[in-house]
């Protein structure tokens, strides 16, 4: 860890290196799929909840987030489309920097087979072809499942630098979390879940792991797509590892709060654990949760409304108790004016606001 924060107090965030998504050991591409949408694992991770009845089913909770409706977005899909306008001959290239945080599966997967990424073309909400299905799946289940702790923490993770291992065949590629699974439980996660091997690893509990998209250093471009040079436009991660949050609290452990007693991870055979992380992801965009609702046929939308509606809910609290607390120091009538000293602190663990243009 000492190592690492001498590399982010050396590079921070202005040194440029390649960003592109990693990808471990490539192997020839064919029918080779290196991800599955959500509703594989949703299948036996919902129906879950603690003893006072507190849902907490993993598919149910990330359905109405961002993440999962990362590729839905309709102001993300509007600054994109700006942005092509205002340099139409960099298309390609700003539809495949946006597309690998946005649509990262389908991102990644389009890589590994050497295709070209287009963003747009993957948004027909009707459609069931392979490649829209995984992009309109958003941040999903197995692709943060997959990431690897390859690189977690260096700058080359960061705006998507995420690594994928594509050289084990399907039926035998990790997917990590927390908790060691035994045997008979692998098995019968492998048999529903297409293959993958569930696989304990820590690191999905890191801060570096949420870095990887949760970093973006732009390349501002000039007339013609001319590269004029790049700026840190989002640094939450960089925020936070600045402050004293550092070495008491993790991304996951405010956006992805443990539950207090042990509860099942699966409705099917699933033991009971402790410090099961909620997948709510909350953060601070009840707006466009709303719009989501609102223009749900356009969009979609796979989340219920009263879930949408309840996330939107969950967001407001959070930005109500865990941004910023604002007190009155001082208050007194001067001149018949009234004078007061107030402090704000923040107690958010990065900037606030912060990651958003």
């Amino acid at each position: 860890m000492a190592g690492r924060r001498m590399l982010f107090a050396a590079l921070f965030v202005f040194l440029a290196v390649s960003t592109s998504t990693q990808i471990a050991a490539r192997q020839e591409p064919g029918d080779h799929e290196l991800f599955q949408t959500s509703d594989r694992c949703v299948a036996c991770h919902n129906t879950l909840s603690t003893s006072a009845g507190e849902d907490m089913s993993f598919g149910t909770a990330w359905r109405a987030t961002m993440m999962a409706n990362s590729a839905r977005d309709p102001y993300w899909q509007a600054g994109v489309r700006r942005e092509v306008m205002d340099h139409p001959e960099s298309q390609a290239a700003i539809e495949e920097e946006y597309s690998k945080c946005h649509m990262p599966m389908a991102s990644a997967q389009s890589r590994f087979e050497g295709r070209e990424r287009e963003l747009f073309a993957h948004l027909d909400f009707d459609s069931d072809a392979r490649m829209d299905k995984l992009a309109q799946d958003g941040v999903s289940c197995s692709l943060c499942h997959q990431i690897r702790p390859d690189l977690l923490g260096t700058r080359e993770s960061l705006v998507g630098g995420f690594v994928i291992d594509t050289t084990r065949p399907q039926g035998e590629r990790e997917e990590f979390g927390p908790f060691e699974v035994d045997n008979g439980e692998n098995r019968i996660m492998r048999t529903s879940s297409g293959g993958y091997r569930p696989t304990e690893g820590s690191h999905v509990q890191q801060s570096e792991l949420c870095a990887t998209c949760h970093t973006l250093i732009t390349t501002a471009l000039g007339p013609g797509g001319e590269k004029l040079g790049e700026l840190p436009e989002q640094m939450p991660y960089q925020e936070w590892f600045a402050s004293d949050f550092r070495d008491t609290q993790s991304c996951q452990s405010c956006h992805m709060p443990v539950v207090n007693e042990p509860v099942r991870m699966s409705s099917t055979l699933g033991k009971f654990r402790e410090g099961v992380s909620r997948h709510v992801f909350v953060g601070g965009n009840f707006f466009v949760q709303r719009m989501l609702n609102r223009y749900r046929g356009d969009l979609g939308v796979w989340a219920l409304p009263q879930e949408l509606e309840a996330a939107a809910v969950r967001t407001i609290d959070h930005l109500k108790s865990k941004t910023a607390q604002v007190s009155i120091d001082r208050a007194e009538v001067v001149g018949g004016r009234l004078q007061a000293e107030i402090s704000v602190q923040n107690i958010s663990g990065h900037k606030f606001p912060t990651a958003y243009p």
